[in-house]
């Protein structure tokens, strides 16, 4: 009987931090706003030196291009490593806060799936377009990461970031055949839709915890 009454006390408790929140507002910290708006401005950055690529500005080469597939992500690994390391030993935040570090997390798991299904898509049926729909689902499914944390805080600018997650996501995976505009997009998404929200996010953590 006691364990049933904490189970209800317990979940109670839950829904009235997802209710009220407190003092907490929206947000993954100044080292979660830090490394999502990091891994926008990277991979921002990649798809800009792609479409001028694309265009016939410059040419990397076969080592120019390995690099520029690569670097990015090695970079991003080891900003995440650091930031796992440096969370680890500070005190857990809210409820809300969990919950949306919890949405944030299984769409990375659900994106390391993915990666699986696309890549083995693209190299049985030798088309590569099969592994360009990945990225758009992706962008998708933060969209909805998104909407879950609009739909626990009720900020408008939340809505708006969903919003321009899935239409990005929708725009690139009808645009597939058209590497420029898919390009272009996936581009402009990272940097307006990740990177921006990233860092204003950790401003906003900077400013609550100065």
């Amino acid at each position: 009987m006691n364990d049933k009454l904490k189970t209800v006390q317990d979940d109670l408790a839950f829904l009235r931090g997802l209710a009220e929140g407190g003092a907490e507002r929206a947000g993954l910290g100044v080292a979660g706003g830090a490394l999502y708006g990091s891994a926008g401005l990277l991979y921002g950055v990649q798809c800009l030196v792609y479409v001028v690529q694309e265009q016939g500005v410059v040419s990397l080469g076969g080592l120019g291009n390995l690099i520029l597939a690569w670097l990015p992500t090695v970079i991003f690994v080891m900003l995440m490593t650091i930031v796992i390391v440096v969370e680890r030993r500070k005190p857990k935040g809210g409820v809300t806060h969990r919950a949306i570090n919890a949405a944030f997390s299984g769409a990375g798991l659900a994106n390391l799936a993915l990666i699986i299904v696309f890549a083995v898509a693209a190299v049985k049926n030798h088309d590569f377009r099969y592994w360009l729909y990945h990225p758009a689902v992706v962008f998708v499914l933060q969209g909805a990461v998104w909407y879950a944390v609009f739909a626990l805080r009720k900020r408008a600018w939340m809505l708006a970031v969903s919003l321009g997650w899935l239409a990005c996501g929708v725009g690139m995976g009808l645009l597939v055949d058209r590497a420029d505009l898919y390009l272009l997009i996936a581009a402009f998404g990272l940097f307006a839709f990740m990177a921006a929200p990233g860092f204003f996010m950790m401003r906003q953590a900077m400013g609550r915890t100065a």
